[in-house]
């Protein structure tokens, strides 16, 4: 059975996840954009793209058994 609790959050591509996965000015330009509520600038954007895709694909898939257990 999988814990709620210890799985919760970690695909979630977060300030610490952007600061490790992004160019400095790709991360600073992110950054201006969230705390400024403004649109995503199309030149970061393949950039912030292609770090979401690759800290999801670098992931095992986890698996859930249903039912009961044999």
């Amino acid at each position: 059975m999988i814990n709620v609790s210890e799985i919760f959050g970690e695909n979630v591509f977060n300030l610490d996840v952007m600061r490790e996965k992004l160019p400095k000015d790709v991360f600073r330009s992110l950054k201006k954009t969230i705390d400024e509520g403004k649109p995503l600038d199309s030149s970061i954007a393949g950039a912030v793209a292609h770090a979401m895709k690759e800290g999801r694909s670098r992931r095992a898939p986890r698996t859930t058994r249903i039912g009961s257990s044999p």
